[in-house]
Order: C-alpha cells, then sequence, then structure tokens
C-alpha cells in the first residue's frame, strides 16, 4: 500500500509521521506511543516548552529537528519534512492561561504562523493532518459538559487571543478536508495532565504537585469552586490515534478530556494528600494574579460521547493516578537534578 496516497492512516514499520512540538508534554508521550507501533517519526519542535530529555534520542526510528514551525527561514524545511511524512500532528503551540494573558501578540501570532505553515504544507503536498487545538475556545465553559456544538466563544480580553487563533486554524484545517479533500481531524483537548508537565507553564496541576513537593502553599484561585476534568497523558495519546484512524470523524472538532469533574480547591487537597505534604493551601482572587482584565473560566467539563460512540475510546486513568504519577515524575526530576 502506498501510505502517501492512503486515504486511511495506518501505523507500523513503513508508516513514517512527522509530530510538531513533540518534545513537549503531549507530543512526547505520542511519539512514545508511535514508536511503541513501530512507527519511524520525524519531531519538530523549537524547545520552548519541550524538552529533549522527553525523547529517546537514540532511537535510529526517531529524528529530531530543532526550529519554529512559521519561521519563514525554515519553511523549505517543513515542505520537506511533510513530504517525507504519511502524516503530520501538529501540536506545536504556545502553552498555558499564563503566557497568554502576559504576550498575547507572540501567543496568536505564533499559533497563526506554525499553523498556517503545516496546513499549506499538508495542502501542497496532500497529507492527512491531525491538529490540535483547545478547549479555550469554548470560552468561559458551562454548567453542564460541553459538547462539541456549543459555540465558540471569544472578546478582546487577553485570554482569548489564544482561542481566538486556535478557532482561526480550525478553519483552515476544516477547509482542507471540504475544500480539497485532504484527510483532517480537529482535536479540542481538555486539561491533559500527567509525567513530564511542568510546572512552568502555569498549569494548575503541576504547579500545585510542585508546591506540595517544595512544601510551599498551593494557590487556589477565587473560591476554588470551578470544576475540571482532568485527562492522563498517556490516555491522550491513545486517542489521538483512535481518532487519526476514524474516517467519520475528518473535518470536524472532537472533544478529549477527562471524565472525572474535579473542584480545584478539592483538586489542591488531592494533591497534598498523595504527596503527604505538609503544604498549606490559600485562596486568591485570579484577578490579584492577573489583573482586572483577566478572563475567568468557570466549570469546563468536556463531553467525550462522540469520541467514545466512534472509536470505543475510554480514558484509563483515574485523576489519582494521574496525579500519583505527575508526583513521582518530579520526585524523580529533582533526583536526578
Amino acid at each position: 500500500m502506498d501510505n502517501h496516497s492512503a486515504d486511511m492512516v495506518e501505523f507500523g514499520p513503513r508508516t513514517h509521521l512527522l509530530v510538531t512540538g513533540g518534545a513537549g508534554f503531549v507530543g512526547s508521550a505520542l511519539v512514545d506511543l508511535l514508536l511503541a507501533r513501530n512507527c519511524s517519526v520525524t519531531v519538530i519542535d523549537d524547545l520552548s516548552n519541550g524538552s529533549l530529555h522527553n525523547l529517546p534520542a537514540s532511537d535510529p526510528r526517531l529524528t529530531i529537528r530543532t526550529f519554529r514551525v512559521g519561521d519563514p527561514a525554515y519553511s523549505a524545511a517543513v515542505h520537506d519534512e511533510v513530504r517525507q511524512a504519511d502524516a503530520v500532528f501538529h501540536l506545536a503551540s504556545p502553552i498555558g492561561v499564563q503566557l497568554a494573558h502576559k504576550e498575547r501578540f507572540a501567543v496568536t501570532s505564533g499559533i497563526l504562523e506554525s499553523g498556517c505553515a503545516i496546513v499549506e504544507a499538508c495542502r501542497l503536498h496532500q497529507r492527512p493532518l491531525l491538529y490540535t487545538s483547545s478547549s479555550e475556545v469554548y470560552g468561559s465553559g458551562r454548567d453542564r459538559p460541553i459538547t462539541e456544538s456549543d459555540p465558540v466563544m471569544t472578546d478582546l480580553r487577553p485570554r482569548w487571543g489564544y482561542a481566538a487563533a486556535k478557532a482561526a486554524v480550525e478553519h483552515l484545517v476544516a477547509g482542507l478536508f471540504f475544500d480539497f479533500g485532504i484527510p483532517t481531524w480537529i482535536v479540542r483537548p481538555f486539561n491533559m495532565a500527567g509525567p513530564r508537565q511542568r510546572p512552568v507553564t502555569g498549569l494548575v496541576l503541576p504547579v500545585f504537585v510542585n508546591a506540595a513537593l517544595r512544601g510551599e502553599p498551593l494557590v487556589v484561585h477565587d473560591d476554588g469552586e470551578q470544576r475540571r476534568a482532568f485527562l492522563h497523558v498517556a490516555d491522550a495519546a491513545e486517542g489521538l490515534l483512535l481518532i487519526i484512524q476514524c474516517r467519520s470523524l475528518r473535518g470536524r472538532p472532537v472533544n478529549l478530556g477527562g471524565s472525572e469533574a474535579v473542584q480545584i480547591g478539592n483538586l489542591a487537597k488531592m494533591v497534598v494528600e498523595a504527596a503527604k505534604s505538609g503544604a498549606p493551601i490559600v485562596t486568591k482572587p485570579s484577578t490579584a494574579v492577573y489583573g482586572e482584565r483577566f478572563a475567568v473560566t468557570y466549570d469546563r467539563v468536556p463531553d467525550t460521547s462522540l469520541l467514545t460512540t466512534m472509536t470505543g475510546w475510554r480514558p484509563l486513568r483515574s485523576t489519582n493516578q494521574t496525579i500519583t504519577d505527575s508526583i513521582e515524575h518530579m520526585r524523580t526530576q529533582r533526583v536526578m537534578a
């Protein structure tokens, strides 16, 4: 079979995948899984969020290229790597609400530049593309599980530049499928968590784990009653592979997230208990951290019934397991350092 012209993406020793952002948290978990399926993989990562320590650099099936997708100086290199791949996973992106709030222009332009570069290369070389968008596109959240048919919301507060850019690239990715017939998939992840996630990103679970291990206060924003559903990164990687193998999900958004809704105040307690830490838990208004223009999100829990119905995917690891694995990884990193 000629994988380059195949309508379906298969995984095995004859398959070569390109993963942008492959040295990052989710990207490296995906690379691990692809290598376990005997694929060859090329990673493009500028290492702004990722680390070479996340990758098995000595594996002869793995090629690592360190530049920023969207940088005009590397346009030819992007086209060359896309042309050689059987399919592309585009995960490269700025990370975190904290960064989106502080560096609106850089974050928004970075998402758009990398997205446009990958979409154009996939259009020219007719390569299947899976794009990881974000649950941020749903805005401030709902008091019920969010479905893919819920409206995408945004305004001009700094946080939503990230969401607007992600949503714009979704339209380009959908256009690849509906206008050009190139298979594409749009994934909206919700609160991925687990080993290799770094506290510097400002994401809540690694921030809590880092504080608990240091015996420092775990800072819960506002009343702590806002709910999230956390998904172990290994379950997320499995989900990405199932999505890209599903014809029925082409050209449409699909939620990828956990099934256990947890209040952030309770998450802090779970982390302290799992870490056997005496660290205190304190509350602070989010506006005191980010300023008055900060867009607060309340409950953001996904409805993943579309994904489950179409692929049979279900998360295998609980929130407690995700917390435990995060703690053990961070402890190990501290010992190694």
